[in-house]
């Protein structure tokens, strides 16, 4: 998720900015974490390194874009696949809730491309309409004998940052990916474990990434997410040293947390998280923390939460 170990959750809290399913809800700080700087992860040093084979084109601007390097990954239900261009963290990334051939829904899906040099990305989801179906990805083939993966794609992408009114999407059209080498390896080392009102949170990835937006400090996300689309994640300062922090509300300078449960967004507001161990590759902690939806003031409790993860 871009340490982003293999998962490329294409999110990147670098953008801090997010799914939203009402456009009047504040900023989620952690599920729209890790987008173009997982790409850069993954594609120089990640598990699924791939920057040779392969084809990966999309027409979108008047301009016919075609990758340089490409990687796939399809591991523990989910196919994550990315397409860059040139050393500036420019590229295409999806995250497709499955692992066989078949037409995958931006509404359940994670598609995205980021532009070079920039903290926030076109996604495939409209913040002012959560339910809309912007495009999709159709999976053609899966080679299982010769691990390469083909299919095509298309989908209108909006900027990341909805705070930013004065940027108009983008029609991504014409994709095409032919015969990426894909891996099937296990990419979290990491350890995630939290209730949510009483039941265990059973996590099918996590996703750690270092972010940076302005306005608030530079931070690791960590984010865990199961396969439906429900995720929890919290938000850490990386100035922060070992011991206890407490929430400020959504807007919180040190530490944030969010969480997504039914498409509905909760962002934290009260609670605490502890850092119990820290050093320069290595953080570990617990936290508690009660996560609200300021539009209609439902909230979640997360509690027992622990964390033991790299650090990118």
């Amino acid at each position: 998720m871009f340490k982003q170990q293999f998962s490329f959750a294409i999110i990147f809290l670098a953008t801090i900015f997010t799914f939203s399913s009402c456009n009047n809800e504040p900023i989620d700080t952690v599920l729209a974490a890790q987008l173009a700087e997982s790409n850069s992860t993954i594609l120089n040093g990640g598990t699924g390194e791939n920057t040779s084979s392969g084809f990966f084109k999309a027409d979108f601007n008047g301009q016919n874009w075609v990758a340089t390097a490409t990687s796939a990954n399809i591991y523990n239900g989910k196919i994550e696949l990315v397409g860059m261009k040139g050393a500036q963290n420019e590229g295409f990334g999806f995250i497709l809730n499955g692992t066989s051939a078949g037409t995958y829904s931006s509404a359940t899906n994670l598609l995205s491309f980021s532009p070079a040099n920039s903290t926030d990305s076109y996604l495939g989801f409209n913040p002012n309409n959560s339910t809309e179906v912007v495009g999709s990805v159709i999976v053609n083939g899966i080679d299982t004998v010769n691990h390469t993966i083909s299919g095509i794609f298309s989908f209108k992408g909006y900027w990341s940052d909805t705070a930013v009114s004065n940027v108009a999407p983008i029609n991504f059209t014409n994709g095409v990916f032919m015969n990426i080498p894909y891996t099937t390896i296990n990419p979290v080392t990491d350890t995630f474990y939290a209730k949510v009102d009483g039941i265990e949170f059973v996590e099918n990835t996590i996703d750690v990434a270092s972010t940076s937006s302005s306005g608030f400090p530079d931070s690791f996300s960590i984010v865990a997410s199961k396969a439906n689309g429900d995720r929890v994640g919290i938000s850490i300062a990386q100035s922060l040293t070992v011991g206890t922090y407490q929430f400020a509300g959504a807007f919180g300078q040190q530490i944030n947390s969010s969480c997504l449960f039914n498409s509905v967004l909760y962002n934290g507001d009260t609670g605490s998280i502890t850092i119990t161990s820290k050093t320069a590759t290595h953080m570990e902690g617990t936290f508690i923390v009660i996560e609200r939806n300021f539009t209609t003031n439902q909230t979640k409790s997360v509690t027992e939460g622990a964390f033991s993860v790299d650090l990118p």
